[in-house]
């Protein structure tokens, strides 16, 4: 058994080392199959003879890797170098619970540590890893054209105990996302004084640059931004909004016509003309036109009259009060 045990690792080193990328076909006691989930984790259970089908979710904009916590039999653990790892790309047919027999290229190789438990990562495109002396990143870009990532456990040592291949590798399947988010920008447009809708170029700024939208998503950084949107035809909008990792933020901004606005703020008995017309709704923001217009107040046998310069972009709140002074003498 010694002999085994010492030689074969050696093969296996070579293998990795060489790089060697070959096509195969196999067998497997059963397939495992797991769904990467949209956060947190998930936990399966596969043997040593054992396939495991990682299925990716269809949207991988932010997906960058998956990471698996794998728990080893104690065991298992004691023989080092007894049990491998293979992860595979270009696999047929797509992989079920009943499929046993495959074909595939084996892209990498190795062998399960000799302790009870390890982190392995497998990156989905190239990114900056931090190191960690306790995960094993794997040196290789797993092919994001396929839906699922196929690992593959098998025996690589004889002279085991009987009851070797009754044990279990716990998993934990973790995704690995991108620090991003995407913006999704709805836009409302004003309308004018005779209810249509005043559809008009604008620019977009996020954190003071000028952006050009896709389908009116952009996608960011997380953390807080400031999208503000700048038109000679609307009043500037500005807001501010936090992006979420792996996430889509919606945001909607109602334009407003650049054309001034007017509201008024009186009594219920107050009569309010504007421009010699008897305004309906006073309390009421309206659009009124850029220029000067007259305002007369009538509360009774009392009457006020005056001028306002309206100009774009601005708007304005009158406020029609009636005082009453007491005047004691003795």
């Amino acid at each position: 058994m010694k002999k085994t045990y010492y030689i074969f690792p050696l093969l296996l080193i070579f293998f990795i080392c060489t790089g060697r990328i070959y096509g195969d076909s196999f067998r497997v006691r059963k397939t495992v199959e797991v769904e990467v989930p949209p956060s947190g984790t998930v936990v399966c259970s596969a043997g040593i003879y054992d396939a495991l089908a990682i299925k990716l979710p269809k949207d991988t904009t932010f997906l960058q890797g998956i990471e698996l916590e794998i728990k080893i039999p104690e065991v298992i653990s004691r023989y080092r170098g007894s049990v491998a790892y293979s992860l595979y790309t270009d696999v047929t047919p797509v992989p079920t619970k009943k499929t046993i027999d495959y074909t595939g290229t084996q892209q990498y190789l190795d062998v399960i540590p000799s302790k009870l438990s390890m982190i392995l990562t497998i990156p989905l495109i190239e990114y900056d890893k931090s190191k960690d002396p306790y995960t094993e990143t794997l040196p290789l870009v797993y092919d994001l054209q396929s839906p699922f990532v196929f690992l593959r456990f098998q025996l690589v040592m004889k002279g085991i105990p009987e009851n070797y291949d009754s044990e279990n590798f716990s998993i934990t399947v973790k995704p690995i996302y991108q620090n991003k988010g995407i913006m999704s920008l709805e836009v409302q447009y004003p309308l004018n004084q005779n209810n249509e809708v005043i559809q008009a170029p604008y620019t977009v700024y996020i954190d003071d640059k000028q952006v050009t939208l896709d389908n009116n998503r952009i996608i960011l950084t997380s953390g807080p931004h400031y999208v503000s949107i700048v038109s000679d035809s609307y009043r500037n909008e500005t807001r501010t909004f936090t992006i979420e990792q792996a996430k889509t933020t919606q945001i909607t901004v109602a334009l407003r016509d650049v054309a001034p606005t007017l509201q008024f703020v009186a009594p219920n008995s107050a009569q309010i003309y504007l421009d010699n017309i008897l305004v309906e709704e006073p309390t009421k923001e309206m659009i009124i036109s850029q220029g000067e217009h007259s305002i007369r107040i009538v509360v009774g046998d009392y009457e006020v009259v005056k001028v306002l310069q309206a100009m774009n972009g601005r708007s304005y709140t009158i406020h029609a009060q009636l005082d009453v002074d007491i005047e004691e003498t003795p």
